[in-house]
């Protein structure tokens, strides 16, 4: 991964935290997601746990079988390793549906913006994001990176109710709400898709690392997916 710095810093007595300095676009989001791949290959038998977020690694090892030094330079020597693991990574298509019912800052924002709805709609739709990192809530993902005509600050009055599903954007990047939660990023759409699944085997079906493919579905079509609810993600 010549050209991403890195620095390695004893979090605390039982973890590491690799730092990525250099800016965060789609080549260092899928360096990281590779470097978590190969430690999870080659180390599993001292890793208890790896934490990615969008520019850093978080390393929680066994102290009864590694020291904090020795870890240090097997991440050096994984780190080194060119085999390229993107291709595991999935891109997965989300039915998002951005009727005005459900886009509830849709109007607002193309009038911040001096766009029109629908150009807020297209532009949106129009790429494929990054998986940054998940957090805030199980299953919420934060998705980078949105067209610069779509950058906007959050909204500086929380909305206290946001439907599971809603799509948002906020700053340089796109997200997803898992569950009903406040929050402030902008509302432009809704998913009917469970984005956070305690039955299943993998409960956030998407990772850091794979990509998201909006597709645009009538409001019918949310309300029959929604009656469903069976509906599963689809990736290619």
């Amino acid at each position: 991964m010549e050209g991403n710095p890195k620095t390695y810093f004893v979090f605390n007595e039982r973890s590491i935290l690799v730092s990525y300095n250099c800016p965060t676009n789609s080549k260092l989001i899928s360096n990281i997601s590779n470097t978590k791949k190969r430690i999870v290959t080659h180390m599993n038998d001292c890793i208890l746990d790896i934490v990615q977020s969008i520019n850093s690694i978080l390393v929680i090892f066994d102290r009864t079988k590694i020291s904090a030094d020795d870890l240090i330079k097997k991440l050096k020597k994984i780190e080194d390793t060119e085999d390229d693991l993107s291709k595991y990574n999935k891109i997965w298509q989300i039915p998002v549906c951005y009727d005005f019912k459900y886009a509830v800052d849709l109007k607002n924002l193309a009038k911040e913006k001096k766009l029109s709805p629908s150009e807020i709609i297209n532009i949106h739709k129009s790429k494929i994001y990054d998986v940054l990192s998940m957090g805030f809530l199980p299953g919420f993902m934060y998705m980078g990176f949105t067209d610069e005509k779509l950058h906007c600050e959050r909204k500086e009055i929380p909305s206290l109710n946001i439907k599971k599903g809603s799509i948002g954007i906020a700053l340089n990047q796109t997200c997803i709400y898992s569950q009903d939660s406040p929050g402030g990023w902008h509302i432009i759409g809704i998913s009917p898709l469970d984005f956070f699944d305690l039955k299943s085997k993998n409960p956030c079906f998407a990772k850091p690392g794979d990509k998201i493919q909006f597709i645009e579905i009538s409001s019918k079509k949310y309300q029959q997916m929604k009656k469903e609810n069976s509906v599963k993600p689809i990736y290619k």
